[in-house]
């Protein structure tokens, strides 16, 4: 029996590398009980996708590619957002796949996925990088990123966007605002049961990398964005502790001043003031987070579900022919 993989893949101009992947895919399971639809998001790129570029052999695997065109560039994870409400509604797919199309999540890594999602379907199945590629500086940082979000979140974030799921699990999330933002950090926040599969990263089909330090700091900010009330409940608390101890040092100041003859003259009045600066800058940020945290709340949420429909300006579906390769191309505009 065929198992039906939908795979969702954003690609902002690399059309290159994109061809390279479903090449790759199609050498990898050609001749299983795989059969691949390829959702591929053109997150505003200048060129189009010429499906000509495509060759692939009599028996494929690759069932279908559909190229889902956007209006704007939204970005990474909200082209994978889009991918996935897409695939939500499509029928006769059994498993979901997330992975990027530059090679740095590697096709040869899916069989390692699919089988720890066949053993635990219930689970979403995340690639845990083993072993990274990057600059030194860049690894740095990455680590940094990864305490602050433990720091805080309460929670340890290992694993990106290359991912297998399940379509009620794709369901499930196309629901949630939070996906709008980040994918990795809104299966955390989905109570989804999760698990991770070590991987390497791999070497990119073409090209040079796009992601630099500033895109390491805006993904970052989109994770950390999902979380966002624990975020504020954690600022909230080490707030009153340092509202609570700067108070406490008043007292004991005033205290010391009055009751005693321990005090230098002139330190007393030094002290408080400090600490009473420290006092009215905590109150302020926790006024402010609060009001801001409230203002959130009374907003109209992002539904991707619901919203995503609005960026797409047209669609290009290819379907191969297994018995003689033919290539039928259907265009047709947004929904």
């Amino acid at each position: 029996m065929t198992k039906t993989i939908a795979i969702v893949t954003p690609v902002l101009d690399d059309w290159t590398s994109f061809a390279a992947l479903v090449a790759e895919i199609s050498y990898l399971f050609t001749g299983s009980d795989l059969a691949f639809h390829i959702y591929a998001l053109d997150d505003g790129s200048r060129v189009p996708f010429d499906f000509n570029s495509i060759a692939l052999p009599v028996d494929t695997c690759v069932a279908e590619i559909e190229v889902i065109r956007l209006a704007v560039n939204l970005g990474h994870q909200r082209a994978i957002a889009v991918g996935l409400c897409a695939v939500a509604d499509a029928d006769k797919i059994d498993t979901v796949l997330v992975m990027d199309s530059d090679g740095e999540d590697r096709p040869v890594d899916i069989a390692a996925l699919l089988g720890a999602s066949q053993q635990h379907p219930v689970q979403v199945v995340l690639a845990q990088r083993a072993k990274r590629s990057e600059s030194r500086t860049f690894r740095f940082w990455y680590c940094v990123y990864k305490l602050l979000f433990r720091a805080l979140t309460g929670q340890t974030i290992s694993f990106g966007n290359y991912c297998i799921m399940s379509k009620a699990a794709v369901r499930r999330l196309a629901y949630m605002p939070e996906l709008w933002n980040n994918l990795a950090a809104s299966i955390m926040r989905s109570r989804l049961p999760y698990m991770t599969v070590p991987t390497i990263r791999g070497s990119r089909f073409a090209g040079r990398s796009t992601m630099d330090l500033a895109s390491l700091v805006v993904h970052g900010l989109s994770a950390m964005s999902v979380h966002t009330d624990m975020i504020f409940v954690r600022v909230l608390l080490a707030a009153s502790v340092i509202a609570s101890v700067a108070s406490l040092g008043i007292i004991a100041v005033t205290v010391i001043r009055i009751v005693t003859d321990l005090a230098i003259p002139g330190w007393a009045t030094t002290a408080v003031g400090d600490l009473l600066i420290i006092l009215v800058q905590t109150l302020v940020i926790v006024v402010a987070a609060s009001l801001t945290m409230l203002a959130g709340r009374s907003s109209r949420p992002i539904v991707p579900i619901v919203d995503s429909q609005r960026f797409v300006v047209g669609r290009e579906r290819c379907r191969f022919d297994r018995r003689d390769v033919a290539v039928t191309v259907q265009r047709r505009g947004a929904p």
